[in-house]
């Protein structure tokens, strides 16, 4: 064998690096991946009726009773590396001061519309209206700084003249964490879901000599709130709050229901001129579903609650009058019911 033939890829290397080079690319481009969209095309072509849903029982049989179809799973996930983070760094100088962390709010803002959009084009390919049942989890790992993961789980599913109830085409499937039940409730009472809606901050806040004095021995004893943080939470939720607003009112939608609020608490103790510190970061979460009405204005008429009374001979048997009954029948001097049948 020539020496030079040792360096020479081999074939099954160079499949792999093409493999990964067109997912890296389909990637960049905002695409899904090359397999996962083979693997879909596949399902697609097969004509097969087989799907994997994260429904219920009792939500798949009221998706075959209300008229819509699940199609299958449906999955988007992003990596993403922050830029900086004082926490994950490990240091804070004395250029870090209160406010928020934009480089850490704008990468998991980021990264969860990266999810959801991959999520939306694997649900395109499949050729459903929608996605439903959406959960999305966040995570942080312990073995690389500065790493945040957004993963968004849902199934996908076509609807019933979803041209004429939406009005819209040459959009990507709607989103929403509404289930099975709740989605069809919503739909059938006129209502349609304009999509997923978010709204994030993450907030570094530098403890004062009042936080500070909690650490040593004598300066925790007596009970005394921590102003600097409770005002900072407050602000925190506020500016959360204020994104999820514009993204509803973006959407063009009515309101958002559904809402998850989540939010965690990071403590970071060091050092200054031998003196102990305390800051915290806080990372407040904020998702819904933004709803809005149906173009096509039809909706499920809901019925009224009526009072019932029991006029039957037992019913009327329990009654008790405070009143002699000649009174009620309309009966002069001491007329009397000759029987029960009177009554009926």
């Amino acid at each position: 064998m020539p020496f030079w033939d040792i360096f020479k890829e081999k074939d099954g290397d160079r499949v792999s690096r093409e493999h990964r080079e067109a997912t890296v690319a389909a990637l960049e481009a905002g695409d899904i991946p090359p397999y996962a969209r083979h693997r879909l095309e596949q399902q697609v072509a097969s004509g097969s009726k087989f799907f994997s849903s994260t429904l219920s029982a009792k939500e798949y049989l009221l998706a075959r009773e209300g008229g819509y179809q699940p199609v299958s799973q449906v999955m988007g996930s992003s990596f993403m590396r922050v830029g900086w983070n004082p926490v994950q760094n490990g240091y804070v100088g004395d250029f870090v001061y209160t406010g928020e962390l934009s480089s850490l709010t704008h990468a998991h803002k980021q990264a969860r519309e990266l999810a959801l959009v991959r999520m939306q084009k694997e649900a395109a390919v499949l050729g459903a209206d929608g996605i439903i049942g959406v959960h999305i989890k966040r995570s942080d790992f312990s073995w690389a700084q500065n790493i945040t993961e957004f993963t968004a789980v849902g199934t996908a599913i076509r609807i019933p003249d979803h041209a004429n109830a939406v009005g819209k085409q040459g959009q990507l499937p709607f989103t929403s964490s509404l289930s099975g039940q709740e989605f069809w409730q919503l739909y059938e009472s006129g209502y349609w879901p304009a999509g997923l809606v978010m709204g994030n901050s993450s907030y570094y806040v530098r403890g004062d000599w009042r936080t500070n004095n909690t650490l040593d021995i004598f300066g925790g004893l007596a009970n005394q709130e921590l102003e600097q943080f409770s005002d900072a939470f407050s602000h925190t939720r506020e500016l959360a709050v204020s994104r999820l607003t514009d993204e509803v009112r973006r959407l063009g939608a009515e309101g958002a229901v559904d809402m998850d609020i989540s939010h965690n608490i990071r403590p970071f103790e060091y050092e200054r001129e031998e003196r102990k510190c305390l800051d915290i970061v806080i990372n407040f979460f904020l998702m819904g579903t933004a709803v809005l009405l149906r173009p096509d204005g039809k909706s499920r008429e809901m019925a009224k609650t009526r009072m019932v009374i029991d006029l039957s001979k037992s019913g009327v048997n329990n009654i008790e009058f405070d009143e002699p009954l000649a009174e009620f029948a309309g009966g002069q001097g001491g007329e009397e019911f000759a029987d029960d049948e009177a009554l009926e």
